[in-house]
C-alpha cells in the first residue's frame, strides 16, 4: 500500500512539473538580431572608432528604410493571401500574378537597399579591410538568407491524423 502511494505521488509530481513547465520558446526581438549582425560586421572588419560611428549611423538609416519596405511587404502578402478568402469567385490568374508581382517589386526594393548599404560599407573600408570584406559579406548574406525556425513540436500531418 505504501508503495502505491509513493508511486502515485511521484506520478503527480512528475505530471505537475511537465504541465507547469514553460514550453514556449523565448521570443527574439528582431532588433537584437540586427544589432548582432551589425556587431559582427564591426568585429570582423576591425573598424576604428571613427569607422564604427559612421557604420552604425549608416546601419540605423538602413534599418529604418528596411522597416518601411518590410511593412509594405507584410501588407502586400496579406492582400495576396486574402485572395483565398474570396467567397463569391475564385481569383483569376491575373489577380494572383498582380498581387504576387507587388510583393516581388517590394522585395527587389528591399534587396537594392541592402546592396547599396553594403556598397557604402565597402567605401568605408581601408585597403587592408577590403581584403576581408568579401568573406564577411558572404557570411552575412548566408546568415540573412538562412531560414531558421524554432524546434518543431511535431509533424502537423501527424496531429491531423490523430483528430
Amino acid at each position: 500500500m505504501l508503495l502505491v502511494i509513493v508511486l502515485l505521488l511521484t506520478n503527480i509530481i512528475t505530471l505537475s512539473i511537465y504541465w507547469l513547465k514553460d514550453n514556449s520558446h523565448p521570443r527574439i526581438n528582431p532588433g537584437d538580431r540586427e544589432k548582432r549582425m551589425g556587431q559582427f560586421m564591426v568585429n570582423e572588419m576591425k573598424f576604428t572608432r571613427e569607422q564604427e560611428a559612421v557604420y552604425w549611423k549608416m546601419r540605423d538609416t538602413l534599418v529604418s528604410q528596411q522597416r518601411v519596405v518590410m511593412d509594405s511587404i507584410r501588407v502586400a502578402k496579406k492582400r495576396f493571401f486574402d485572395l483565398l478568402k474570396q467567397k463569391e469567385s475564385v481569383p483569376n490568374d491575373s489577380q494572383i500574378a498582380a498581387r504576387s508581382n507587388d510583393i516581388s517589386v517590394l522585395q527587389r526594393q528591399l534587396d537594392l537597399l541592402t546592396f547599396r548599404h553594403f556598397e557604402q560599407v565597402k567605401d568605408l573600408c581601408t585597403p587592408e579591410q577590403l581584403q576581408k570584406f568579401d568573406t564577411v559579406i558572404a557570411e552575412i548574406v548566408t546568415r540573412m538568407t538562412t531560414w531558421r525556425r524554432p524546434p518543431s513540436k511535431g509533424d502537423s500531418t501527424k496531429v491531423k491524423e490523430k483528430d
